[in-house]
This record gives C-alpha cells, sequence and structure tokens, in this order.
C-alpha cells in the first residue's frame, strides 16, 4: 500500500505532552530538530516500520463538518503553506493535550514529522507524521576514561515498534486525506484513533473484505450446537476458501457455494443486516478480494477445536475441503464418547 524506498524526513519537531488531567505540563517546541544523516535513516525506519504493517486506510472524518475535525483543520493550514512548520507542531501538541484527560494516558514524547516521496497507489506525495513514545525501558550506558570502565542507568526506546502513531498522505483532501494509524497500547481505545484523530475507515476493497469475513465469522458462532464446534470451523473454514478462489463476491456466489450448503440462506441474511446496523457498516453484495488483507485477517480466528481430554486439533482454516474431506466425527457406543476420525498421508 505505501512504499518508502525513497522516503526522507524533510523536517522534524520534538516535544512531550503531558496527562492534562494530572496537570502535567507540556513542552512546545521552538525549533526543528536537526538530523545527521544516519539519525534520520534510523528515525525514518523506527517510525514506519508499523505504518506500513497496518492495511486499514482512513481518513479523517467529523459528525458536523470536516472543518471541525481539529488535526484534519491545521494539517489542511500546514500544507496550504497557511501556518509554518513550528505552529503546526504546536497546535497539533495543544489538540493532544486536550485530548489526554484520561488517568490511564501516559505522558510522551511526540514527534511531529514532514516526509517526502512517499509512493501511494502509483502517486508521489508528502506526508506529515504523528508519533507519540509513551513507554521507555532501562538501559546500560558503559564509559570509558583512560583505563577506567563503568557504566550508568539510563532510560531509553527501543527503535522497533513505535507506540503510537499516524502517517497523513496528502492526497483526497475533500474526503479527509488518507491516513495510516496504529495504536500498540490499547489502554484505552478511544484516546488515540478516536478523540484525537477523529478517523473511519475507507471504503475500499480491505474495508470490504475485513468485514465480511468478520461477518462469516461472528455467524459461525451462533452455528454452535451443544458446544459442538466441527460445524463451525467447516463453515468458516469453506468461507476463507471461498475468498482464497475467487477474485469477486457475489451474492449469487456466496449463496451457492457457501450458504446453501450449509441451509443457511435467511438466516445469514436476518443475521448480516442486524450485524450491519450493529456496527455502522456498510457491505456491499459484490466486493472485491482483498488478498493482503485476508491473509492478515484471518490469522485473527480461532482454528482450534478444544476436547475435554485436553487434546487440540488445530485446523488450517484456508483449505476448507481438507476440514471437510478429512476429518469425521462420530460417537462411539462402547465408551460412550464423541470422536474425531483424522486421515493423512504422512506426518510432516
Amino acid at each position: 500500500m505505501l512504499k518508502t524506498s525513497n522516503t526522507f524526513i524533510a523536517k522534524a519537531t520534538l516535544q512531550r505532552v503531558g496527562n492534562k488531567l494530572s496537570q502535567e505540563l507540556s513542552h512546545v517546541t521552538n525549533a526543528e530538530i536537526p538530523l545527521t544523516e544516519s539519525e534520520e535513516e534510523l528515525l525514518k525506519n523506527f517510525f514506519l516500520k508499523s505504518i506500513k504493517s497496518s492495511i486499514d486506510l482512513m481518513k479523517f472524518t467529523h459528525h458536523i463538518s470536516l472543518d471541525y475535525n481539529a488535526v484534519y483543520g491545521n494539517t489542511s493550514k500546514y500544507l496550504d503553506k497557511e501556518i509554518s512548520f513550528i505552529e503546526y507542531s504546536n497546535s497539533i501538541l495543544n489538540h493532544l493535550y486536550e485530548k489526554s484527560n484520561h488517568p490511564q494516558i501516559k505522558t510522551g514524547e511526540l514527534f511531529i514529522v514532514h516526509f517526502e516521496e512517499f509512493k501511494f497507489q502509483d502517486i508521489t506525495v508528502d506526508g506529515i507524521g504523528i508519533f507519540k513514545i509513551e513507554n521507555k525501558i532501562d538501559y546500560l550506558k558503559f564509559n570509558q576514561l583512560n583505563n577506567d570502565l563503568d557504566f550508568t542507568i539510563n532510560k531509553g526506546v527501543k527503535l522497533q515498534k513505535i507506540d503510537k502513531g499516524c502517517v497523513i498522505l496528502n492526497t483526497d483532501k475533500s474526503d479527509g486525506y488518507r491516513v495510516l494509524s496504529i495504536d500498540n497500547n490499547s489502554y484505552d481505545a478511544n484516546y488515540w484513533k478516536k478523540s484525537f484523530l477523529d478517523l473511519e475507515e475507507v471504503m475500499n476493497d480491505s474495508y470490504q473484505t475485513k468485514h465480511h469475513l468478520g461477518l462469516l465469522s461472528n455467524f459461525s458462532n451462533t452455528m454452535v450446537e451443544n458446544n459442538d464446534t466441527f460445524i463451525q470451523k467447516e463453515f468458516i473454514s469453506q468461507g476463507i476458501k471461498l475468498f482464497n478462489d475467487h477474485e469477486v463476491i457475489s451474492k449469487d456466489l456466496l449463496e451457492q457455494e457457501l450458504l446453501s450448503p450449509f441451509d443457511v440462506v435467511d438466516s445469514y441474511s436476518q443475521y448480516k443486516t442486524q450485524y450491519n446496523k450493529e456496527n455502522n457498516l456498510d457491505l456491499e453484495e459484490n466486493f472485491n478480494i482483498s488478498l493482503t488483507t485476508l491473509k492478515k485477517e484471518k490469522r485473527k480466528i480461532k482454528s482450534q477445536i478444544n476436547l475435554d481430554t485436553k487434546i487440540q486439533i488445530k485446523l488450517d482454516l484456508g483449505e476448507g475441503d481438507t476440514v471437510k474431506d478429512n476429518i469425521e466425527k462420530g460417537f462411539d457406543e462402547e465408551r460412550k464418547m464423541h470422536f474425531y476420525k483424522v486421515f493423512y498421508n504422512e506426518e510432516t
């Protein structure tokens, strides 16, 4: 989705945001931070590594008008050269501070970064990065003076995973820009993406694939009877296989290949209507499959059958026919126990 091989940091500021509820002070900036070539490369990789793994394409929103979204409004002013980078950085800091009004929200360092030369959907665009660092670790720093060697214990950040961050891509301005966001510390699910940024998903192929798969997974839970999960696993496995095998999923294809064989056409339709309403979704009848999203989202679906004999059967939910053709379920009258019969050629 986002290519960064030619991307570089053009400008950056460093600030600290406190917790407003605890009356902690923030540290505003008066100047950009100078970066050496090696520092720029390290920070760029640190900031963008996690962002690039995000598959959810977002955009700014507001229940009244986009103009009321503070991050969108200030970003627009900066990109339109109405305010300076320092003014922009401090406005973002102030807005984040106003939203840091929950006792669990941590004080942290805030980097605001202007990137150039992103490659996004075959166009080259600038981007604004907003990154908050909350968690620090202890580390040893060794010092040598003449023949003496000693150490000090300091706190710092491991340059592997950013705590919270987003990249605002300078495209589709009238539709809320395009935003990639991550939050690796979900102590408050609404704090970063909703309260501070106020984002919603862009309704693209990834959106349709993700939420249709979520719909199938949640619906399959209604098929469990008397703690019997085999039919549920078989259903979701067949569903994933259907998504894997077709570039486009239509209502007719879904009914013919998945819903009708399990005799759930009507119950699925009723469930989908309620599911869309409860989750505020807009799922289309016909949609294109995003294989990247499918690969990531299917990992979240439980693929194990847990038995009370302390045995677990783990299934590959991407291979629907394998589950159907190579596992049998029955009941042993002599032992008065259920059993699974598994067929295979050899152990691997």
